[in-house]
């Protein structure tokens, strides 16, 4: 699967990124991030440490597990959608079935580890983001607004919340 995520050159980043953009925006995610750099080969989204820790003591554990599994769902979504962005988008084709298994078998394990769910729950989550996001990408305003801020982000190199906000506020009128 690594082979598959890697990035091919800076287009396919700045598309990636993209993806992962228009995907916090549309699953209510956009205040997890801070930043997007791209010159960052760790990691170019810069997210709040809410993501990666739902714990606190002075929450209940229902609570907490609600949020660890909104936690796991964005993350799934910004996953696919880096993948579907940079082929339905940049590249101008479909994503490969076996990419989409290894796909399905990634967030599954994830899904068990991070929120101890079952194979089924994990996969009904999983065909609903794919075809979900999938219908999103293929959309022509869609892709217009990801070409855009693929474009803004390859020239700027880094866009900060508000940048990011401001490129993608066209999407709301989608």
């Amino acid at each position: 699967m690594q082979q598959h995520l890697s990035y091919n050159d800076e287009n396919d980043r700045a598309y990636g990124a993209t993806g992962m953009a228009i995907g916090l925006m549309i699953y209510d995610g956009e205040e997890m991030l801070y930043s997007i750099d791209l010159d960052n080969e760790g990691q170019m989204m810069a997210l709040s440490p809410d993501f990666y820790f739902a714990g606190n003591p002075g929450v209940s554990a229902k609570s907490a597990w609600n949020q660890m599994l909104k936690n796991y769902n964005l993350g799934v979504s910004m996953l696919m959608a880096n993948l579907l962005c940079r082929h339905l988008v940049g590249r101008r084709v479909e994503l490969p079935s076996d990419m989409a298994e290894e796909l399905r078998l990634m967030t599954r394990d994830e899904g068990m580890g991070s929120c101890s769910l079952e194979q089924d729950e994990t996969d009904r989550l999983f065909d609903k983001n794919m075809g979900y996001l999938t219908r999103v990408f293929s959309h022509r305003g869609v892709q217009a607004v990801a070409h855009d801020f693929a474009s803004a982000l390859l020239s700027r190199r880094h866009l900060s919340r508000l940048d990011v906000m401001e490129l993608l506020d066209a999407l709301r009128m989608l």
